[in-house]
């Protein structure tokens, strides 16, 4: 059999993707995904190596995550049966897209709405899994379009509807009262609420996925310092995570992740909590600083990142900042309404000040 036979048992649809690419190598100053740009102190690492020296790593992980699902609940509520994990937001999305894969009758695919630009996975994982993605618009301030919205949720009838809030990668939180208006009119739809930068935000969906079964919760450690974890949980009825759990594998975390997830979320929290604190603080000092360039204006942020647009040509600003050994993130041609745009997360203080001297030696 050739290669290209071979290669035509391969689902059709996935000819169209291309694989998610992840920069070879890390500069001095990265401020291109989000992350948090602390490192554990002295005593959080041996408090991590005390928990990690008492594992059995011959051993196969919990596969409930049983201490880790006790953690959650404590520290975001609900009950623990109610937490479904995966490692990073991007298993949980790929679950859901695998488990409620069947399309609405009458339908030939089943139907993924969410607003656009946005996180890039929304639409990826849902194309991989035979689904039809239908992205909405976002307005010019970048708030969701409720007419457009509502439209798009009446005309294709969806299995999933996402939105993250705060919103990668414009930074803003979405209007509390559309969302809650969307979640009501149309409740024979898993609304799921991507609370990925919610931390940065001090904003929660929390009270409304207890009232309503229609409502579900992302919600990842990847942002607020354990990025290398690779752990996210998703929210919702116990008698929907009990269906999703049918297609989780049984060892999907591992138990280093299961020990650093449980400390972070407990002992560590208080310090995770400064650290929020002192990124949001950044954000404010480094906004005001970069609008002080006239060729960049900077949108308001509710993020770990600010999303600034770029007067000149924006790929030659990321060139020029990365001869600087500073790594910031710039859009594909795919994103015309990004084009001229660029996302800087928020670094150390450090970080930032070298940012911001840099930008004064290229744009004067």
């Amino acid at each position: 059999m050739s290669i290209e036979a071979l290669k035509a048992l391969f689902r059709p649809e996935l000819q169209e993707l291309s694989a998610y690419r992840v920069p070879p190598a890390a500069p001095a100053v990265k401020l291109d995904a989000n992350e948090s740009p602390f490192t554990l102190p002295p005593e959080a690492r041996a408090r991590l190596a005390s928990a990690m020296h008492a594992t059995e790593l011959n051993r196969y992980p919990d596969g409930h995550a049983t201490e880790l699902r006790k953690a959650l609940a404590w520290g975001l509520g609900g009950s623990q049966d109610e937490y479904v994990l995966g490692a990073g937001s991007d298993e949980l999305i790929a679950l859901l897209a695998t488990a409620m894969s069947t399309p609405r009758p009458g339908a030939e695919r089943p139907v993924v709405v969410f607003p656009e630009p946005t996180f890039v996975m929304y639409r990826l994982t849902s194309r991989a899994h035979g689904w039809e993605p239908v992205g909405v618009p976002l307005d010019d301030a970048w708030g969701l379009d409720a007419e457009g919205m509502s439209s798009a949720i009446e005309q294709t009838q969806p299995k999933l509807v996402y939105y993250a809030t705060p919103n990668n990668p414009t930074g803003n939180c979405f209007s509390r009262e559309t969302i809650e208006a969307l979640i009501e009119a149309y409740p024979d739809t898993l609304h799921v609420i991507d609370e990925a930068y919610g931390p940065y935000s001090g904003q929660s969906f929390a009270t409304l996925c207890e009232e309503r079964p229609q409502v579900a919760l992302l919600g990842t450690l990847s942002k607020v310092g354990f990025a290398g974890a690779r752990v996210g949980w998703l929210r919702l009825d116990e008698t929907l995570s009990a269906e999703l759990e049918k297609v989780r594998q049984p060892f999907n975390l591992s138990t280093a992740a299961q020990v650093v997830a449980t400390l972070a979320l407990t002992d560590l929290a208080p310090l995770l909590e400064e650290h929020i604190t002192s990124i949001v603080s950044e954000r404010q000092r480094l906004s005001a600083e970069l609008e002080r360039h006239d060729s960049l204006h900077c949108f308001p942020s509710d993020s770990n990142f600010l999303l600034l647009r770029y007067s000149g040509e924006a790929r030659e600003l990321c060139s020029a900042l990365l001869e600087r050994e500073i790594a910031v993130r710039q859009f594909p041609p795919a994103e015309p309404r990004l084009r001229s745009c660029i996302r800087i997360t928020i670094g150390t203080p450090e970080e930032n000040q070298r940012l911001i001297q840099a930008l004064g030696d290229i744009l004067g």
